[in-house]
């Protein structure tokens, strides 16, 4: 036999070895892009509920074709409202899916490991797009590249598409942006990270307002099942921010951060939420310094407070809570016990606003439990539910250098000296207010801040406020006298 002939033959062997597999991984792909839309679909419902968010997010595969080598699909994801009456958003995907085990297109992009598939996917022009067509200059402004594994886990990147766009109300220059998501096979562990370096929307309308800011990054992580046994981690934060109205110079923000942390254990959930605010300066002239507020939500029971947070978004409750029907109150009802049941405790450690001169914080906890009482009694006698809180803590400080800082650099924005401004009349403003309450010992008051620390104890319902005890009567009308 000549070479030339047995190379024929290899080349004719392999190309059937080849396209054999192909075909069959092209059949385990259709497989896969059905178990990857119904885990989306679960996955898009669970984190809509763990952010209390009532919109529904939904993928469907209108269309498959599948080839040898290739396939085709199209598929939308409907974003629908929690109002009813609003238009649900639809956006429309084409996807081109090269078979594996060794895809040209998975090659081309630096991988050559066996996958079951490429996936290149690009959003549709629909009426629901055109205007995001229409800012990128009719270019593609999203489109993904997807590496299916065997065992179904996902790697994604997606891009966003850059947008300089000069109209005759609004401007726009948006840098792009990329997007990575890597998805377990079986499993839901995911890991989102991405960036977007810069946005400016210059809307000159009926309302004009001015945005600006850079460097949003987000970068999420979550290993196991978050309801039943696993974790969560999760960054969103974006630099110098600066948004301005006809009226104002606007404000401006060195960062806005959020942090989340949550671990679950057998389905009861510890989740730690960290608000961040830093360096806020109003009209580029008065510095307000940073806030932060820092939550923490323990031994939450996940399958109620997820079954709960579902019932309200189904219902269209989030609207309007008082047509609430019989049955579905009941329901709910049923839940909010099942989640006292495991003893939440709801801690606001701590509440920051500082600056160079000084800090204000307050502190919170509040301690949940189930009544004893059954869920008729607390029907008919709503005053049982008082037993859900055993016991609370608040403690406040007010840092008084703090605020004379913020009176003495607005009075130099304003032009006004030490004198003419509301920075000497501070003090004596503030002793006014608090006088009636710093009699009755409710608050401390001395040259440094105002505090005062709270405890409630629900066993004898009583209220210790700075060392003294008070009824709930007695200290409505410290109030009350207070207020006169």
């Amino acid at each position: 036999m000549k070479k030339s002939t047995g190379l024929v033959t290899l080349v004719v062997v392999l190309a059937a070895a080849y396209g054999g597999s192909t075909w069959y991984t092209g059949k385990k792909t259709e497989a896969l892009v059905g178990e990857k839309v119904a885990q989306f679909n679960t996955l898009a419902a669970e984190q809509m509920q763990q952010m209390g968010m009532s919109e529904s997010v939904v993928m469907n595969v209108v269309d498959y074709q599948r080839g040898v080598f290739s396939s085709t699909a199209r598929y939308t994801i409907t974003i629908k409202p929690s109002d009813a009456e609003e238009k649900p958003l639809e956006l429309t995907f084409d996807d081109k899916i090269s078979h594996g085990p060794l895809p040209m297109s998975a090659m081309a992009l630096g991988n050559f490991t066996p996958v079951a598939a490429l996936s290149h996917s690009t959003l549709v022009k629909t009426k629901d797009t055109e205007g995001w067509y229409k800012l990128t200059g009719d270019k593609t402004p999203l489109w993904a590249d997807s590496l299916v594994g065997f065992d179904g886990a996902v790697d994604s990147n997606v891009h966003f598409e850059a947008i300089k766009h000069q109209g005759d109300e609004v401007k726009v220059d948006f840098s792009g942006g990329q997007l990575r998501t890597k998805a377990g096979g079986k499993s839901k562990d995911i890991v989102v990270t991405g960036s977007f370096p810069k946005l400016f929307v210059d809307d000159i309308s009926v309302d004009p307002l001015k945005l600006e800011a850079s460097n949003f990054v987000v970068d999420f992580k979550q290993d196991g099942d978050i309801n039943v046994s696993g974790t969560q981690v999760g960054k969103l934060s974006v630099d110098d921010v600066k948004m301005q109205s006809a009226e104002t110079d606007g404000i401006t923000f060195k960062q806005i951060a959020i942090n989340s942390d949550a671990v679950t254990k057998d389905s009861v959930s510890d989740t730690k939420v960290v608000y961040a605010l830093t360096d806020l300066v109003f009209e580029d002239k008065v510095k307000l310094g940073s806030v932060e507020l820092s939550m923490n939500f323990d031994r939450v029971y996940a399958p109620a407070i997820s079954a709960l947070s579902k019932l309200i978004s189904d219902s269209n409750l989030q609207n309007d809570m008082d047509s609430v029907d019989g049955p579905t109150a009941q329901k709910m009802m049923e839940l909010v016990l099942q989640a006292l049941e495991h003893k939440p405790v709801l801690r606001v450690e701590p509440l920051r606003w500082y600056t160079a001169a000084g800090e204000s914080k307050a502190t919170l906890r509040m301690d949940f439990q189930k009544p004893n009482a059954t869920l008729q009694e607390l029907q008919t006698s709503p005053e049982m539910w008082i037993e859900a809180i055993p016991a609370a803590q608040l403690d406040v400080l007010i840092s008084k250098p703090m605020l004379r800082g913020l009176a003495a650099d607005m009075d130099k924005a304003e032009g006004l000296s030490p004198e003419e401004g509301n920075a000497a009349m501070l003090d004596m403003i503030l002793d006014a207010a608090v006088a009636p309450y710093a009699e009755s010992n409710m608050v401390k008051n001395d040259e440094n801040g105002i505090s005062t620390a709270i405890k409630y104890d629900g066993k004898d319902r009583v209220f210790d406020i700075n060392g003294q005890r008070f009824t709930s009567e007695q200290l409505l009308g410290l109030v009350l006298m207070g207020m006169m």
